[in-house]
């Protein structure tokens, strides 16, 4: 599997590129759908204000308050994209806000690289499909886990 990422304003959030596509990758290969990706995953990823996420937050969740994350997967389930049956794969949108999850570090006294780890992988997940299940929750704090050691 060849990892091709579309990354905008990575600048405004202290994280490195590198350390973003071991994370993505990695939670790819850890999750159900590890073997399945033959050649290239697209993921499109931009870092924007607080105040743009709650925009799109209001619009298309119809929640008024900025979040740490939003994905925009192209699959419903994983079924679904197990059917898929195109070498390359665009897997969706990844919406971060770093301020957000820089306000939750020191509400909780957390290292931002380790929060923003989970964030990803939470945000990747959810791109593969996956809802909130106590499976994905073990797996975003597995390969945080992993990135941070």
């Amino acid at each position: 599997m060849k990892l091709i990422l579309e990354i905008n304003n990575l600048d405004s959030c202290k994280f490195s590129q590198k350390k973003l596509e071991l994370i993505i990758a990695e939670t790819i290969k850890r999750s159900p759908l590890g073997n399945f990706f033959k050649k290239n995953v697209l993921i499109s990823i931009a870092i924007v204000s607080e105040e743009e996420i709650r925009k799109i937050n209001k619009k298309y969740r119809n929640k008024d308050s900025s979040t740490d994350i939003l994905s925009f997967g192209d699959f419903n389930s994983i079924e679904e994209l197990k059917n898929k049956k195109e070498e390359d794969i665009f897997l969706g949108e990844l919406l971060i806000c770093c301020q957000d999850i820089e306000k939750y570090c020191k509400e909780k006294n957390i290292e931002f690289e380790r929060e923003f780890s989970e964030v990803l992988s939470h945000g990747v997940l959810h791109l593969l499909g996956f809802d909130h299940t106590e499976e994905m929750f073990a797996l975003q704090k597995s390969v945080a886990d992993y990135a941070c050691a």
